[in-house]
């Protein structure tokens, strides 16, 4: 049977699902079914799944046009788990968010997840983990799904971890082409897992057990994690010596040896960063360390709206005007993205609406929002034209995204507030309105 199901996945026989149509499920589907694998979508909101079924798509990489051809070739779509019962292989690609006003791990989809899977699971099948998790968490996870269950991992079921390393809107580095960390129970569940994705990945790099796979993720989150508080607390020491920090940057990255360039921001953002270094604070301090270097990123990086803030209202042309009106440009955690999750952009507005500071936004990517208590406060992406420019008291730019005419922007703005360092790049004429932070 094991020899059956290496055949299957070699000659692309096999069945995949997917639980989890998000940022990471979906465009791993796509990759699936653009090499002629048969892949089960799985996802409980139902809008999601109606929403695919008509060939509408809901991430903006991923085209309309992409999801109607698929729909009809090999994508079979519901709602339900009972579907993973006509799979071989089923990957787990759901959120691992943190706990309400905690920084403990929220484990509810993952845990409800296996809950379910549980109920379904069979002889022979393979189980991937691709959420972000802390170390030992696949085994628990899998521990919830195979108990009680007449299954012994390597003989009659195999599972392995792979977490998903997709940096949204990079045109250079996609799912093919970044090195896919693999591990697995045994070695035959790592060579199970190996070659189903060998199809949708150039490159696949083994770990010895599935803890080493698991802190892989972790750590790379952690590096970006710190290094992102390092310039953010170097921009503040910066603006004290009345410095610019994006120049000082740049004639540091001259060095073509011992230095990385990372540029500091509004703070972080995405679903990783601000989160997965989190994981590992907490399963180190369940095992008696208090990894201070770690929780000290997250501070620093979340600080930074706050003091962004108090340094926009120490402007001269600020400090005690009332019915200050701001505009925000760019709600996305990063450029050229739909993605808008855990999003620096959302601190501001937040803190825009304890100093009763009117706001509006624009992002070409997301047209509406929902914010405020409960969600309760619809807005909609404004225009930024000539005229609606001039109405507000400052602009602030909060992500940076191409399509932005930032001439126009400095020509019509009163004043700007840049966080992302453009204007230290554009040659103007003059500067007077422009800060950087």
């Amino acid at each position: 049977m094991y020899k059956e199901l290496i055949r299957k996945i070699k000659s692309k026989k096999v069945k995949v699902a997917i639980i989890g149509l998000g940022y990471v499920g979906l465009p791993l589907a796509v990759r699936f079914l653009k090499k002629n694998i048969h892949v089960i979508g799985i996802d409980l909101d139902i809008k999601k799944i109606q929403k695919l079924k008509k060939g509408k798509s809901y991430i903006k990489s991923i085209s309309n046009k992409t999801i109607s051809y698929f729909k009809n070739f090999k994508f079979e779509l519901s709602e339900k788990y009972s579907s993973i019962k006509f799979a071989d292989v089923i990957i787990v690609c759901l959120p691992t968010p943190l706990k309400k006003n905690s920084k403990n791990p929220d484990l509810k989809y993952l845990f409800d997840c296996a809950k379910n899977i549980k109920k379904y699971i069979k002889d022979y099948h393979i189980v991937i983990l691709e959420s972000t998790v802390y170390p030992g968490l696949t085994q628990i996870f899998i521990d919830k799904i195979i108990s009680n269950k007449k299954l012994i991992s390597g003989k009659n079921f195999f599972y392995g971890y792979s977490p998903e390393r997709e940096n949204p809107g990079d045109k250079n580095f996609n799912y093919f082409t970044t090195p896919k960390i693999i591990s697995g129970f045994s070695d035959k569940c790592k060579i199970l897992v190996n070659n189903i994705y060998t199809h949708i990945c150039r490159k696949t790099v083994l770990t010895s057990t599935i803890k080493i796979a698991e802190t892989t993720k972790l750590l790379e989150n952690l590096y970006r994690s710190v290094n992102i508080a390092l310039v953010n607390e170097m921009k503040i020491i910066s603006k004290k010596f009345n410095m610019n920090i994006f120049e000082i940057i740049d004639a540091a990255a001259t060095k073509n040896f011992g230095f990385q360039k990372f540029t500091p921001g509004p703070g972080y953002g995405g679903h990783c960063i601000p989160i997965d270094p989190y994981y590992l604070s907490w399963a180190s301090k369940q095992v008696g360390y208090n990894p201070r270097f770690v929780e000290l990123a997250g501070q620093i990086n979340t600080s930074i709206p706050s003091w962004t803030v108090r340094e926009i209202l120490r402007n001269k042309q600020l400090k005690n005007k009332k019915n200050i009106n701001a505009l925000i440009l760019g709600v996305a955690y990063k450029k050229n993205i739909d993605d808008d999750r855990e999003s620096p952009s959302y601190r501001f507005m937040k803190i825009f609406n304890k100093k009763k500071i009117k706001f509006d936004y624009n992002d070409p990517y997301l047209k509406s929002l929902r914010i405020g208590r409960n969600n309760s406060i619809k807005k909609k992406s404004v225009q930024v034209s000539s005229k609606n420019l001039k109405k507000y008291d400052f602009v602030i730019l909060l992500t940076d995204h191409d399509i932005y005419n930032y001439r126009l922007i400095a020509k019509n703005a009163k004043l700007i507030f840049d966080t992302r360092g453009v204007y230290n790049n554009i040659s103007l004429k003059d500067k007077n309105n422009i800060y950087l932070l």
